[in-house]
Formats: structure tokens, sequence, C-alpha cells
């Protein structure tokens, strides 16, 4: 089965989004531009086999009119019909298991489940999520959309790593045990 790693950047309060479901806040961070962050996330973004993303999701990156990992197999859970970016870009209402089972018979091991919320409890309550890396930016946002949905599960997490950076961000990655 593909190794699943819910990667996500959160405000320091817990939130993916703003209260306008906004993540110019990400880009305004005046921290973005560290080398050694960026370097990481570089490194890390090219250790993925695969993508998984909500629609939701999907829709901030339409704004960019380009997709970030061209050529990584990439599939977004929506039921709407959206332009796609780049041809590895997919549409699919598929379930967890079944996305799982696919991304199994293709030989992709390691999948980024990019989000959001919603998609991230699906993964979560059919036992599928391996790693749970979280990137906390230093700002706080008061309200908005949260790092999960509700889930139906309380899994046991496990510190696996954690860093620091110049610019206040600050990942830990947890493995699901």
């Amino acid at each position: 089965m593909p190794h699943i790693i819910y990667h996500v950047a959160t405000s320091l309060d817990g939130f993916i989004a703003d209260k306008d479901h906004g993540v110019d806040w990400l880009n305004n961070f005046e921290g973005m531009n560290d080398p050694e962050a960026m370097a990481d996330f570089t490194t890390l973004m090219t250790s993925f086999d695969a993508i998984l993303l909500g629609g939701k999701t999907y829709d901030f990156t339409l704004s960019y009119g380009q997709w970030m990992s061209p050529d990584t197999p990439t599939w977004v859970f929506t039921s709407r019909d959206l332009k796609l970016l780049d041809p590895c870009i997919q549409l699919t209402t598929e379930s967890p298991e079944n996305m799982c089972a696919e991304l199994d018979s293709r030989g992709l091991g390691r999948v980024w489940l990019m989000g959001g919320r919603k998609l991230a409890a699906s993964f979560q309550d059919a036992g599928l999520i391996d790693e749970i890396d979280v990137a906390i930016i230093p700002i706080l946002l008061g309200e908005g959309i949260s790092i999960f949905g509700q889930t139906n599960t309380e899994p046991n997490l496990k510190l696996a790593e954690s860093n620091s950076y110049k610019n206040g961000v600050v990942t830990v990655r947890y493995q699901v045990v």
C-alpha cells in the first residue's frame, strides 16, 4: 500500500485558510523567502510519487495558472468539472480506499495528501494516513478552516522529527501509530 503523508501548512492557531477561505497569508508571510526552508520544501516536493488534493484546495492553484509539480501524477477529489492545469492531473470521485488501491496498482509509494481538511479527515477515518507533516507559520488568524475536519478516530501520534527555521517556521512530522 502507498505511504500517505498529510503535509500541510497551518497558522500557529491551527488554520489552513483564513475565515474567507483564503491563503494569501501564506504568500504575505515575510519569511517565505528563507533559503534553508525553501530548499527543504523543494527536497520534500520532489520526494513524492503522487499528489492527492481536494477540489477547494485545487481552486487555489487555479489562480496561479500553472501546476506546481508537473509530471507528478495528481488526483483532485471533486464532483465538479474543473480546468486541468497539467496533463498529470486527473479528477476523481473515488473513495480513499479505492484511491489507495489505484495508487498501489500503479506502484506509487510515497503520496502527498495536500488537503483540505475534509479530505484529510476521510483518509484518517479510513486509517490510511501514515504521517502528518505540519509546517507551522508564525501567524495567528483567529478563525478560519481548521487543519482537520471532524474525524471519528483518535490516532496515536509519535513525533518523528521537528525542525525550526530562522524565519520562525517550525515543522513537525508525526507517525500515525
